[in-house]
């Protein structure tokens, strides 16, 4: 009797995934909303709101939080709707996961003969041939096509995405450094100041403090137009290359509906997965825009908490 419970969790199943959908979006057209990185400081400067000057508390949600909010939004719900589907990767009679908690309790409730005849009115109102791999539209196989041949170049450029990787790090790390030496000149140089007695303490005059302040700050303002120019030329090379690579199936994918009508799970996850990667690459170079905005426009917050001493 087993095999009839395992049959009416199958079918039931089957009907299910076939509902399940793409996110229903030109995922292209997202690539010309994400703000570039800022090229000077000033302009990452109009682009934050302080939240607090001197705890250092900037946000760009402005900016950037309407669109990283509906990134994660259609991320979240392509999830769940592989998530409800992922099932059917599972070969049929395999007994992981394949019983539905309700429909579970359900059939507790069932005689032999009931579980038999709801399968076996399930198999008749059922299309011939459903729970085998059935031909897609012309449209839908050309979106496949597409997605087939991200996979097959993104395989062979696993070296290119490396390479990004390594040089955004080697940006990253030689920004610190520079940062850290400017410091550590501000420091000997105050250290070299006169200092001006106060009762039993003593502190370097703040005057000249203040114009020390003053020109490390315009070099770590010199610093942070330099990254930014590193930033955004690496920010356009892979914002280019990701929206030229995406293209094709985007458009593919859009004449077909995004999937509607599609027959077989295995097209829903393989079209899901392509724009669950394109909504990631989206999310990841929104980031990117975002971290240099912040962290380049803080040296004229700084600069202001200088002005304010």
């Amino acid at each position: 009797m087993k095999s009839i419970e395992m049959l009416v969790t199958i079918l039931l199943f089957v009907c299910q995934i076939t509902a399940q959908e793409l996110i229903k979006k030109d995922l292209l057209s997202f690539f010309d909303k994400i703000p570039s990185p800022p090229i000077t400081t000033q302009e990452a400067f109009s682009k934050i709101t302080i939240v607090n000057a001197e705890a250092m508390q900037l946000n760009t949600d402005r900016v950037y939080g309407a669109l990283e909010n509906e990134l994660n939004e259609m991320a979240s719900a392509l999830s769940q709707q592989m998530q409800s589907a992922s099932m059917a990767a599972v070969p049929p009679g395999a007994p992981a996961g394949m019983q539905d908690p309700e429909m579970k309790k359900k059939m507790k409730q069932m005689s032999p003969e009931e579980k038999k005849k709801f399968a076996m009115e399930m198999m008749k109102s059922m299309p011939a041939g459903l729970m085998a791999q059935q031909p897609e539209s012309a449209t839908i196989q050309s979106a496949l096509s597409e997605a087939q041949k991200i996979n097959s170049i993104l395989s062979t450029e696993y070296q290119q995405s490396v390479e990004w990787q390594q040089e955004e790090l080697r940006i990253k790390q030689e920004n610190e450094k520079a940062h850290q030496d400017i410091d550590h000149w501000q420091t000997a140089e105050i250290a070299k100041l006169p200092q001006i007695n106060y009762g039993e303490m003593s502190a370097p005059d703040p005057t000249l403090m203040k114009t020390v302040k003053r020109k490390a700050n315009d070099q770590h303002i010199a610093q942070a137009e330099q990254n930014l120019k590193q930033i955004g030329v690496l920010w356009k090379n892979i914002a280019d290359h990701k929206k030229t690579l995406y293209t094709p199936f985007c458009q593919k994918l859009t004449e077909a509906d995004y999937g509607a009508g599609y027959k077989n799970f295995t097209t829903f996850k393989f079209l899901s997965d392509t724009q669950m990667m394109i909504i990631k690459d989206l999310a990841a170079l929104t980031e990117m825009s975002r971290i240099a905005c912040e962290e380049s426009a803080k040296w004229l917050v700084i600069r202001q908490n200088i002005e304010k001493e």
